[in-house]
């Protein structure tokens, strides 16, 4: 026998003594390893010691061994692979969705200007601007417009709406240009853009003089506060857009300075605040004529977009109304804080000075070269905090609605300057709106009424995905608001439906609610106590009426011999009588003076009157 057989022997017989196989095993051996011949490997239950020197050499055959019986396990895996486990339903059902979700975030989002459908002339005027990536909005409403869909844009402010609608009229325009030969002319615009405030107006028309310097079309601005000959000028002139505040366009309409003949594309930016703030019957009276033209049978019909960064139910509520079979299209930061603003809520307790702790909020951010915004409820408010700023030498500029439009204008372009140190912009709610400023730090020294505003002031800054930071003054009367709208923040929930007056309502609903449990579960506690006395009582009164109806038979019965026997004596009378009784109860003195009553009648014996009067259960007749 060879050493290396010899050696395999060894070692099998020193395998346990209970070794069983469920399968035959197959291996095979490398061909230099020749096992002896059967018979000699019979004796497995033989336990004889292994020599070192054998152990040392059983090695490379051991693991020649091991490396065959893995590569036959491999090649029968190979063969026949594992099935994968099929997921559970509620599992899988989740996993499509979460597909779908994905897809529709891809169909949703885009990487470049180029995948939303607008042309190389347009695209120019954005490289010009240095814009390279569409927002939420813009890949949301850019492809709906140039489809002619009339679409409500909702999306926070500075998510770029204004561009998210501009870019798609001025290529509708271009297109109208080569498709149907439709040229510029005086007086008559194809696209009116209304907006509610001449600030937001500038802002809109400089945007549009960015895009027309590549895309080839005129626009002009007529807004309120403004002189009428400049602008009338203007319109005089081949346009293709005009921009302006409603009751301004309604009077060169009425003046014949506008023509409604080829509007075809209608914009209202800031749509709540124009509904909120009644410049409804205006855009009802403007809406009336093109209304008209497209109910004809081959009027020029029109196209509506509405740009909003808030809508609360009572103003969609409008909207479907006025424009039936509009199509909603928000985002998914409607009405929610923005993400790259922080949000911090300073509570006053009532003993500061709430001026001081403006002055503490204010200093290290002006320390640092911020652009700061201080937001009053009122004028009064306003200016006491311009005032009090002043007094500690910190530079201010009023925006607010007793500040002429000139002056305020003056004092944005020196809040936007960036020569020498910036001012503080000290304003009411006439700047949460519409403005396109870049802002660092927002101070609400006020805190609004409502959530619609705070997310319109705290707009101001964090715009286009940049940081900002918003501070508030938390006063004694505002702290259920500004908790509510603190918790909202912090779960990242919606804020459109906070307000005081509303948290007011829901506080007494819940207090009225609260008193309403209270009344039902003391009338079930009263009604069911009644049911337990009442079914206490009845059981004693059904013994107090048997008890009744024997005291009622035993005075009949003591009654009848009476009648029936007037010589039987029932009351003992003192005096001389001829008759008298003994009575054994105070009962029966009722009954001694009925039956002296009824001996008197009958005539026998005396005729004097009986007095019975009762002591201690005794009896005594005088006689009168």
């Amino acid at each position: 026998m060879g050493t290396t057989a010899k050696a395999l022997s060894t070692s099998l017989l020193s395998l346990p003594k209970c070794l069983y196989f469920h399968r035959p095993l197959c291996f095979s051996l490398p061909p230099h390893v020749h096992l002896p011949p059967r018979r000699l490997l019979r004796p497995l239950c033989a336990a004889a010691p292994p020599a070192v020197e054998e152990a040392e050499l059983l090695q490379p055959a051991k693991h020649s061994i091991l490396l065959e019986r893995l590569r036959q396990r491999h090649l029968k895996d190979s063969l026949h692979p594992p099935k994968p486990k099929a997921p559970p339903p509620q599992k899988a059902r989740h996993e499509r969705e979460g597909s779908r979700r994905k897809k529709g975030r891809a169909v949703e989002t885009a990487s470049s200007f180029g995948e939303l459908g607008l042309s190389e002339e347009v695209m120019g005027a954005l490289g010009e601007m240095g814009i390279t990536e569409p927002t939420e909005i813009q890949c949301i409403g850019i492809p709906a417009v140039l489809d002619g869909k009339s679409v409500v844009l909702g999306s926070h402010t500075g998510s770029g709406k204004t561009l998210a609608y501009l870019l798609p009229l001025v290529q509708l325009m271009r297109r109208d240009e080569d498709l149907h030969g439709m040229l510029m002319k005086p007086r008559r615009p194809r696209a009116v853009v209304l907006c509610p405030t001449r600030e937001l107006c500038e802002q809109v028309f400089r945007v549009s003089k960015s895009i027309s310097h590549h895309a080839r079309f005129r626009s002009t601005m007529v807004s309120g506060g403004g002189r009428l000959k400049p602008q009338e000028d203007s319109l005089n002139n081949p346009i293709d857009m005009v921009v302006g505040t409603p009751g301004r366009v309604l009077q060169h309409i009425e003046e014949g300075n506008l023509v409604y003949g080829d509007i075809k594309y209608l914009v209202l930016d800031e749509a709540d605040t124009m509904f909120d703030h009644g410049f409804g019957p205006d855009i009802r009276k403007f809406l009336a004529p093109l209304r008209s033209r497209a109910s004809k049978p081959n009027g020029l019909g029109f196209q509506t977009v509405l740009v909003t960064a808030t809508m609360t139910t009572a103003v969609q509520k409008l909207v479907d109304e006025e424009f039936q079979g509009i199509a909603h299209l928000r985002t998914s930061s409607l009405h929610k804080k923005i993400a790259s603003a922080r949000h911090d809520f300073v509570k006053l307790s009532g003993s500061e000075n709430k001026l001081e702790a403006l002055l503490q909020v204010l200093e290290p951010s002006l320390s640092k070269g911020n652009r700061v915004m201080v937001f009053c409820n009122t004028l009064n408010s306003s200016r006491a905090v311009d005032h009090f700023l002043s007094e500690n030498q910190i530079s201010t500029v009023n925006y607010h609605g007793e500040v002429p439009a000139e002056q305020r204008i003056e004092n944005l372009e020196k809040f936007k300057s960036n020569d020498g140190d910036c001012p503080t912009l000290v304003c009411t709610d006439l700047a949460a709106r519409g403005l396109d400023l870049d802002v660092d730090h927002v101070i609400m020294f006020d805190f609004p009424s409502n959530s619609i505003d705070y997310l319109h002031r705290t707009g101001r800054t964090a715009r286009m995905g940049a940081k900002g930071k918003v501070t508030s003054l938390i006063a004694r009367k505002n702290l259920i608001l500004a908790t509510r709208i603190e918790e909202a923040i912090l779960k990242n929930e919606s804020l459109e439906s906070l307000s005081v007056d509303r948290i007011k309502r829901d506080l007494a609903r819940t207090h009225l609610n609260q008193q309403k449990g209270q009344n039902e579960k003391r009338e079930m506690t009263s009604s069911l106590k009644r049911k337990g006395q009442a079914a206490s009582t009845k059981p004693s009164e059904a013994r107090g009426k048997t008890a009744v109806a024997k005291k009622s038979s035993f005075s009949e019965s003591a009654k009848a011999p009476i009648f029936s026997k007037p010589k039987k004596k029932v009351v003992k009378v003192v005096k001389t009588s001829n008759s008298s009784g003994s009575s054994n109860s105070r009962g029966t003195s009722a009954g001694g003076r009925k039956q002296s009553g009824g001996r008197s009648k009958g005539g026998a014996g005396s005729t004097s009157k009986l007095n019975v009067v009762g002591f201690r259960g005794r009896s005594s007749v005088k006689a009168a």
